[in-house]
Order: C-alpha cells, then structure tokens, then sequence
C-alpha cells in the first residue's frame, strides 16, 4: 500500500479486566506494544482492542452491516440525490463508487480494515516470542488473532475483489502478515485466498485444540466465570463473542463457498450444524418466537460470533417517523415475503410512517433494544451483533448438497422460520436462495455479497441492472497503490 502504510507502533486501548464480560469493557487509556506485551494481562487487552477495533465497520448503522452494502443492495428506501442529506445513500444505491461521498466512505472502511490487521499482526508477532502465557491461553489467543486476520480481509476481498466466478489474473489487494514501514506487495485473487485460507486451517487446528466451546456448552460458558475449575479466568468465558472455534468452521464454510468449492463448504457446514455439547445437545439452535417477548431481536442463540458492544443508540433504525432506514411495507410483504407475514423474521420488522412516499414503511427492529437503559443480564447477550449465524450454514447447505438432501434441509430452515417449504427445484433454487438471504440478514450487510458471488444481474428494488462494474469496487483514492 503506497498511502495507508502500516506501521510496527501498536496503538491499543487497555481495558479494566474487572469487567463481568470479556467484551463489555470501557477504554482507559493507549499504549504502545513494548509496554502492552510486558504483562499476561497485556495480551489479552491487545485480543480484546481488535475486537473493539472492528466495531468501527461491524457496529449497527455502520458501512458493513446495516448502511453501506445494504444500501448497495438496494434494501432501503433512498431519495433522489438531490437531498444533502441523502445523497450518499442514493449513490450507494446506484453504486456509483467515484462520488465524493461514496469514495470517503471506502476510505474510512479501507483504513479500519486495515488498522484491526495491524493489530492482529503486532499480537501475533508478540506471541511468537513470549514467555509468559501457558500454551492454552497462547494458543487461544493466536487461533482467534489468525481467525480474526482472516475474517477481516475476507471482507476487503469480498468487496474489493474481483467477482469470484472469474477472478483473472490482475492484483487487488495487500494480504499482510507482517509489521513493517514498507508498502506491501498486492496479491492476485488465488495468493490473497491461498493466504487467507492458511491462515484459517491455522485457527481452526489451534482453537479445536484449545477453545473451551469444543467441551463446553454455550450455555455453560455464558454465565457468571469461573464456573469450571480448569478455566478459572474470564479470559475462557462468553465464546460466542469472540472467534472460537465454530466461528472459524463457519467462516470456513463461507469463505469455500466464496471461491466455489462446494464440497468443503458443505463439509464445515455440516460440521457446524451437527455440532453438540457436553449434554450431548445442539451448541447451536434456531431463534423462537418466545426470543420477541425478551427482546432478543437478533436471535443470540444463532450466534457462532457475534460482535459484543455496550449500547447502541438507534435513531435511524428503528420505530417512529424518525427512522431513515425504512422500505416500502407493501413491497417488503408482496415481493421479499411473498405475503408470508407469518414469517418469524417478518416480525422483525416495525410499520412506520414516513413522509418519504405514500403508503406504511417497515423499519427493522433488530438493534432497537440496545440502549444502554435496557442493559442485559449476562444471560440474555442482547448486546451482540450477529457476524455469523446458524441460518448461515444451512443456507449453505441447502446450496451445496443434492436436491432431494437441500429440500430436507429447507424443510427444517423453513420450518423454524414458521413458513411452510415450497419444493425446490433446479429452477426455483437460485431466487428462493437470494430471498432466503434478505430476510435473514437485513441490517447484517451479507445481502450485497450473496448478490456478488452468485452474479446476479437484477436485484430485488433495483432500478438499473448490476453488473461486474458494480459489483468490484475501486480503491478508495487515499489507497493510490492500487492492483494491476
């Protein structure tokens, strides 16, 4: 990178480790890497600052999740681009990427994608040389460091990237596992995921080896810590908020499906899926109706990472007039729910009005109950914003397996969302896919890339067809280095 160089100076926030969560900490003070790795409690301050680091794209209203590539999506209602104050929102829309606007948003994006990499390099390079944690706690905190490495530039290829049915030969993109002063060479497609896939099987050896979620229950280790004599330190605790092993199985199962190997992503799917605890019970289960009444609005229990943070302030999202983030009622039930109100994930969904067009608008109401007001009991994680889900896996596997095991598959997915399955067919299966992955992950910013990798031409709402130039972003002008 010619511009947004990386530097071997480590800026962190220490956190106070009295805290009942791992992840629900307040920033005290900054450090730099000599001082922060000269104590136990310094690595895991560093783990716990990229995870806070990735709020800044992964938090509720921001560019990766319910802004930026939803809008690029086409799933929110914007005005024309003679409003100010839409104006950004409109070009997103259109995916018009030179836009002032737009290219200062992708800057912004670029820069924190980038400083969360830093900080994963700068951890793991400390780690391999210290001598002051066991080899549990090491090998935890390298296998998430990796894992989160991976997660984060997987989301830089997935938008900067070429369109993964035909990646060429040019060069996109840095890959960078080191700390220097130096720009870093751009990868061509196949080195950046050959990269990024090692240092995936890396994590999952690690943390299948070390991650407590491999023995325990998630319920066993989202309680009060220390409630398991061989992990006494909060450090162990709360897995579903970090990047623990099924998190990793996950993104391995999304990142085969990316680049078209079918067969593995269904393998770690499966693997996902079947997985059970010490109980003998699913570590992971669909969300329930009954999740409504607690306000548990993005389903935790699905949950094989989600991003932790303390509070959100939803003024745009949620109910009332002044919510911005809106969609067309009626088109959201005729054309995405296809008049299936009865649709859990349906229920997600406030009715509005708005003085934008005639008629009700729906607002989502995912992220409406994380005021700080409303905090949590550590039992209820309301407080985490889903990265990667269950639903996730059998979509996955409902693409990559045989028709007659997809609609065994369907089946069960349809049937925790409380809508009947229509039988799939070679013909009905790519659009009922693309639906599926609206409804379940509005505001999640997972829709623009189901778009991409599956390379559609027409999007739900769109007024314009979308093609390669839409879909492969340009670098930001502050990255001048750029591929070739």
């Amino acid at each position: 990178m010619k511009k947004f160089q990386l530097f071997g100076l480590i800026i962190l926030l220490l956190f106070n480790s009295s805290c009942k969560k791992y992840l629900t900490v307040e920033p005290a003070t900054e450090t730099t890497a000599d001082k922060l790795f000269a104590s136990k409690q310094g690595f895991t301050d560093a783990l716990v600052g990229m995870y806070i680091g990735m709020r800044k794209n992964y938090s509720p209203g921001t560019f990766m999740m319910s802004t930026g590539t939803d809008y690029m999506a086409n799933l929110w209602y914007t005005q024309s681009s003679s409003g100010a104050s839409t104006n950004l929102n409109y070009q997103l829309a259109h995916q018009n990427y030179t836009d002032t606007n737009v290219d200062g948003a992708l800057n912004t994006v670029f820069l924190n994608q980038y400083n969360t990499i830093l900080n994963a390099n700068t951890l793991l390079n400390a780690l391999s040389t210290q001598t002051l944690l066991d080899k549990n706690v090491a090998g935890c905190t390298q296998g998430e460091a990796l894992a989160i490495r991976a997660f984060v530039h997987f989301d830089l290829i997935r938008l900067f990237g070429p369109m993964p049915s035909n990646p060429g030969s040019k060069t996109y993109l840095a890959y960078v596992t080191t700390v220097a002063n130096s720009n870093y060479p751009y990868e061509s497609y196949s080195s950046y995921m050959t990269k990024l896939s090692a240092d995936l099987d890396k994590a999952e050896q690690l943390l299948q080896a070390y991650d407590p979620i491999v023995k325990y229950s998630n319920s066993t280790l989202n309680r009060t810590y220390a409630a398991i004599t061989e992990y006494p330190d909060l450090f162990w605790y709360y897995r579903q908020n970090r990047m623990n092993y099924y998190a990793v199985l996950g993104l391995q199962a999304r990142v085969k499906l990316w680049m078209g190997d079918k067969v593995n992503a269904a393998k770690y799917a499966k693997m996902v899926i079947g997985a059970v605890d010490q109980y003998g019970t699913k570590q992971f289960s669909f969300g329930v109706r009954s999740n409504l009444s607690t306000k548990n609005y993005v389903f935790f229990t699905e949950h094989l990472f989600g991003l932790n943070i303390e509070s959100f302030s939803d003024g745009i999202l949620s109910s009332g007039s002044q919510a911005t983030q809106v969609i067309q009622q009626s088109k959201l039930i005729s054309d995405l729910y296809q008049n299936e109100t009865a649709d859990l994930r349906y229920s997600l969904f406030y009715s509005n009005t708005t003085s934008y067009f005639t008629g009700n608008a729906s607002a989502t109401k995912k992220y409406a109950d994380l005021a700080a007001s409303t905090a949590a009991t550590p039992n209820t994680n309301v407080f985490s914003i889903p990265m990667i889900r269950l639903s996730e896996m059998y979509l996955i596997m409902i693409e990559c397996s045989s028709l007659p095991d997809a609609n065994t598959y369907y089946t069960t997915y349809r049937t925790a969302r409380e809508v009947a399955a229509t039988p799939l067919t070679s013909v009905n299966l790519q659009s009922t896919l693309m639906r599926e992955y609206i409804k379940d992950f509005y505001a999640e910013g997972q829709a623009f890339f189901a778009y991409k990798r599956l390379g559609i031409t027409n999007m739900l709402w769109s007024d314009h067809t979308t093609g390669e130039a839409q879909y492969v972003l340009p670098l930001p002008s502050g990255e001048n280095g750029g591929g070739q």
